[in-house]
């Protein structure tokens, strides 16, 4: 089984990935390193938090300010003995809640003191993740400050401010820049492969035997365009090659069909068997110039139009001219129509074809063995003898000369399948089928 190569956009998409990883590790390290060289910048972020989660406990009764303390936040403050302590205050020194007593002392300034916006110091300058401060959350109907002392950070609050700084300052804008470069990455990637694949396309209808088999380079990247440069040389390079072909085997078989002509004139002027044996070589010789020539008609008639064929007609039409030469080797043959329909052919090269095999059974079977030409049912030409019945032989397909290899050929071209068998009593089976395949 052919594992299927990955995509282009496949590939590309896996390297930013994993490229943005890389970036997202280093990234990580860098904050990392940040905060743990500047632990006051993470102390004032955690101070700034717990006094948001704290904030929405401030309520007004009777246009007064009061505190209540959150559900979320009870665990945590709710009694002194938590290592977390938090005193609420209005700037008039009335004290609204407070999970601290001498603690409280110890840590925060007097109640007479006019508080700041903001302020903070460590509890142990030194030591990291011990820190007191507060600041106001609430100005109306008066101001009001919340201010909390970490000494003993149990519930992770410190992990919680890193772990929120990474997502809010790395995560998300890394996220948000991914999602955009692999949008964009996957829309131009697509987008420059549009005439590739177009070229693509093509290739898998192209018949490199075409004069203008070249293929488009418009709108593709430089380099994928530079090897479809190549490939069309190449293409350039092929044609040069079978038109050189074609034209060396026309003119042996043109050169060589006159020589052929004159010998066998001057041969039948001979009265000695050893000439009339001279004879059959020269014949076969001009059968096989015939065939070449016939070869050379392939090539060169199947880039022209296709045009509508009825198979019954050339069929007879086939039996008709070849008659004589089908009673001369000492057999006889029969066309039958059994409801042929016409398709879209070459008829010169299908009439070459429909003779190669007439021909061929006129010359491999035995004597006495019957040809039968039938057209149909459908686009289908078929040539039977039954050679088999009486005894004799035919060789198998792959022995079978170049005629055949010919009549292979004008199938190929039609997009026709061609069948060759030899059944015991039945005799041979050549099968021409022209139907159109979806």
């Amino acid at each position: 089984m052919t594992r299927r190569r990955p995509s282009l956009v496949g590939l590309v998409v896996q390297r930013i990935a994993f490229f943005a990883a890389l970036a997202m590790i280093a990234q990580l390290a860098g904050v990392f390193w940040e905060y743990w060289s500047d632990d006051q910048t993470l102390e004032r972020y955690a101070i700034e938090m717990e006094t948001e989660a704290l904030a929405p406990g401030v309520s007004v009764q009777n246009n007064r300010a009061a505190f209540r303390l959150p559900p979320d936040a009870r665990k945590r403050y709710g009694g002194g003995d938590s290592g977390y302590l938090v005193r609420v205050r209005t700037a008039a020194g009335a004290q609204l809640y407070s999970n601290c007593d001498s603690a409280c002392e110890k840590h925060f300034p007097p109640l007479d003191v006019t508080p700041l916006v903001f302020w903070m110091r460590q509890v142990k300058p030194g030591e990291t993740l011990q820190v007191v401060g507060g600041r106001v959350v609430a100005e109306r109907p008066e101001p009001v400050m919340i201010e909390i002392a970490i000494v003993d950070d149990r519930d992770g609050v410190m992990t919680r401010v890193f772990t929120h700084e990474v997502i809010d300052h790395m995560l998300l804008p890394m996220s948000l820049m991914l999602v955009f470069v692999l949008g964009a990455t996957i829309f131009s990637v697509a987008r420059s492969l549009r005439p590739v694949q177009e070229a693509a396309r093509r290739l898998a209808r192209l018949d490199p035997r075409a004069e203008a088999a070249q293929l488009p380079t418009a709108g593709m990247p430089g380099e994928i365009a530079e090897f479809t440069q190549a490939v069309n040389a190449a293409f350039d390079r092929a044609a040069e090659l079978m038109r050189s072909q074609r034209l060396l085997t026309s003119a042996i078989s043109h050169e060589v069909r006159t020589p052929l002509a004159v010998a066998r004139l001057e041969l039948e002027k001979i009265a000695d068997p050893r000439a009339r044996k001279v004879e059959e070589d020269l014949e076969a010789l001009n059968h096989l110039v015939e065939q070449l020539t016939g070869l050379a008609r392939v090539e060169a008639a199947q880039l022209a139009p296709m045009e509508a064929i009825d198979p019954a007609a050339l069929a007879a039409q086939a039996v008709g001219d070849l008659a004589d030469f089908v009673y001369r080797a000492g057999k006889s043959i029969a066309f039958a129509d059994e409801g042929a329909t016409p398709f879209k052919g070459h008829p010169a090269l299908v009439e070459n074809a429909l003779r190669n095999l007439i021909e061929n059974a006129a010359r491999h079977a035995p004597k006495g063995a019957e040809i039968r030409v039938e057209a149909g049912p459908g686009a289908v030409l078929r040539v039977i003898d039954d050679g088999g019945r009486i005894g004799g032989s035919r060789p198998a397909p792959a022995s079978s000369g170049l005629g055949l290899k010919i009549v292979g050929r004008i199938a190929a071209v039609h997009r026709a399948a061609f069948q060759w068998s030899r059944i015991e009593g039945e005799g041979v089976t050549a099968t021409l089928d022209f139907t159109p395949k979806p």
